[in-house]
């Protein structure tokens, strides 16, 4: 196989061979003088690594436990919530059980405690095994009084979820476990607690995060429960049920006060202590597992890290006197011959470092290092000049996106309705409406559709996302709005007709809030109702102002449901309903402050025309924001009722 395959020169050949013989005698000196120099400085730093690999490792470590802890804390507060604001029944209760259990890694099973209420006559108290059927257990048919159990009731009386201690779980085959436990708590303020939810996680889940640390020579790792519990420890196993501040009383190890402290308090500590047991120096690290309550302490010894500086220091020592014994068989009379190649290959380099690719490299029939060198030097330069075409193709192909992507967003704005005005008798109802996506193309959207006999239908609304997938379900929603609308009925049917033929077909589970209202224009009624949107605002000719007080129904796209709530009021003259997405209160400025409800209040105008009006709100909210980036769509529409004086005759 020649050397341009196998990339190796025989050292007949090779430019280490013909470089060896231009050195001189005073490399020798420059060698030993590095090595002592190297030794010397060594020594002090070493240590500072050895210290900050300790600390990193146990900070890399404390972090994969804080995923594994935060993943079953958040199914567990999803699941709660679910449970404590739906009525399920116990099948579906059942169901939901598993699917949380199944889809937690590791998670050996979970339990769902559900008293009775007002709803519910009989109370459901059902184990969940990830082994399966099973092992299922049902607490209220075994005659298990769960009610007496001191885990119950802590979880009743908690504030949020908790992790218990370490504990042998006989039911799972004598595995030891950890669990968390969480309140099931309907929404709002001054609620009852209506039960529990919790999930069992094997502890051998906990310590595979680190147990290729603890294997390491020299390294020990310890888990502390959050109530100080060891969970493992390399003196002491976890069956001993022992707290760390115990195992010092015990052990007589008083060098590790600190640490007891520091898990105590969940604060970091990084230590250099003496094992008043062994003698032996140690740096240990005392990391909190995030906001869990759990401590990880990781440890190494100083023997180790000298053994290894020593090491180190005798390999340098041994390669620098080789070295300089090699030295001692320079020759410098090739200096010449074998510098002029390279010379030529660093003007090959300086010429595509000065962006000349249309040059190739010289000497590369040579079968050296030099060659071999040059060949590898021409492969990049023909890489480097794909890639710039490469580049070149990428520029255009984004520039045409782009371009797309601007021809969309005026295919969208032109889909929605211009502002207008329309004259019933001496009534004049100005509508108007301004859109601003937050990138390209949005999913906010509005429409206005004129009925007959006077009625105009109006709509707002706000997609769950940004970008096309937004407009998409934006444009699908606006049409789906408008055929129900033109079918007749009440903004309350409108929506109901509406919330079933969005949820075909959404497998995405996009949805949008949307106002949805109707406004007769002959006596300034208006109707409306909302699917999970904001209440609009509506402001009076002398300036007064209020939020209208009516109730939600859910948004769009999630399920199908018929209650939409309808609010009946009246638009008097020379008042102006405003409503709005959630761009506008959520607009935050460069400090996260949000613009919120009551500045919008604050900046509106009576005597302002619904197209000044929406501008007038548009432009307070990015001069409130600037210079931070805007983050959501804005959208506002306006409406304005205005009714022409009445004419005095001649008496």
């Amino acid at each position: 196989m020649s050397p341009v395959n196998t990339g190796v020169v025989h050292w007949r050949q090779s430019l280490r061979t013909r470089i060896a013989l231009w050195s001189a005698l005073i490399n020798i000196v420059l060698l030993l003088a590095l090595a002592v120099a190297t030794a010397w400085f060594a020594r002090r730093v070493i240590f500072a690594d050895a210290r900050r690999d300790t600390i990193a490792s146990a900070q890399e470590a404390a972090d994969r436990l804080d995923a594994s802890l935060r993943a079953v804390a958040i199914t567990t507060r999803g699941v709660s919530d679910l449970v404590a604001n739906s009525d399920l029944d116990p099948q579906e209760l059942t169901t939901t059980l598993r699917a949380m259990v199944l889809a937690t890694p590791g998670c050996a099973g979970g339990l769902i405690v559900l008293e009775p209420d007002g709803t519910r006559t009989t109370p459901y108290a059902r184990y969940i095994s990830a082994s399966g059927p099973a092992r299922d257990r049902d607490f209220v048919a075994d005659g298990y009084d769960y009610r007496r159990q001191g885990w119950f009731q802590r979880t009743l009386s908690a504030p949020d979820g908790w992790w218990s201690e370490p504990y042998r779980n006989e039911t799972a085959g004598g595995i030891w476990m950890v669990t968390y436990n969480r309140p099931l708590r309907p929404r709002g303020k001054g609620v009852t607690t209506r039960g529990m939810v919790s999930l069992d996680l094997p502890l051998a889940e906990l310590t595979g995060n680190f147990e290729s640390l603890a294997h390491l020579p020299g390294w020990r790792v310890s888990l502390v429960a959050p109530a100080g519990t060891l969970a493992t420890n390399p003196d002491v196993s976890v069956a001993a049920n022992l707290t760390l501040e115990q195992f010092i009383r015990r052990s007589g190890r008083s060098d590790l006060l600190p640490t007891a402290d520091a898990a105590r308090l969940r604060q970091p500590l990084q230590l250099v202590h003496t094992d008043t047991l062994t003698g032996e120096t140690r740096f240990t690290v005392v990391e909190p597992v995030g906001q869990t309550g759990w401590s990880l302490l990781v440890a190494q010894a100083y023997p180790l890290i000298i053994e290894r500086l020593n090491q180190a220091l005798t390999l340098l020592l041994g390669v620098g006197a080789l070295l300089a014994l090699v030295c001692t068989l320079l020759v410098r009379h090739l200096a010449k011959r074998i510098s002029r190649p390279v010379e030529d290959i660093t003007a090959a380099a300086a010429s595509l470092a000065n962006g000349r690719y249309d040059l190739p490299v010289p000497s590369q029939k040579r079968r050296d290092e030099v060659g071999l060198l040059a060949r590898t030097l021409e492969h990049a330069r023909s890489s480097i000049r794909q890639h710039l075409d490469a580049i070149e193709e990428m520029s255009a192909a984004r520039q045409k996106i782009e371009s797309e992507l601007a021809i969309a967003r005026e295919i969208q704005l032109a889909m929605l309705p211009a502002a207008r005005v329309i004259d019933q008798d001496d009534r004049h109802l100005e509508v108007a409406a301004l859109l601003e996506p937050a990138k390209a193309v949005g999913g906010d959207f509005y429409s206005f559709i004129e009925g007959s006999e006077g009625l105009l239908w109006f709509a707002i609304g706000d997609v769950s996302d940004k970008g096309v997938p937004a407009a998409l379900f934006m444009a699908r929603t606006v049409t789906v709005l408008e055929v129900a609308a033109r079918t007749g009925g009440t903004p309350s049917q409108v929506l109901a007709e509406a919330s079933r033929r969005l949820v075909d077909g959404n497998d995405t589970c996009m949805f949008a809030t949307v106002l949805f209202g109707q406004v007769d224009l002959r006596h300034g009624d208006i109707v409306l109702a909302s699917a999970g949107h904001d209440a609009p605002l509506l402001l009076h000719a002398d300036g007064r102002h209020e939020l209208v007080p009516m109730e939600s129904g859910p948004p769009l796209g999630f399920e199908v449901s018929g209650e939409f709530p309808t609010w009946r009021g009246r638009l008097p003259a020379g008042a102006t309903l405003l409503a709005y997405t959630d761009g506008v209160t959520e607009a935050f400025d460069p400090q996260q402050v949000a613009f919120g409800l009551e500045r919008l209040r604050a900046i509106l105008g009576a005597e302002l025309t619904a197209q000044a009006q929406c501008e007038h709100v548009i432009a307070q909210v990015h001069q409130f924001a600037h210079p931070a980036a805007q983050s959501d769509d804005i959208t506002v529409l306006a409406m304005r009722l205005r009714q022409d004086a009445k004419e005095t005759g001649p008496c």
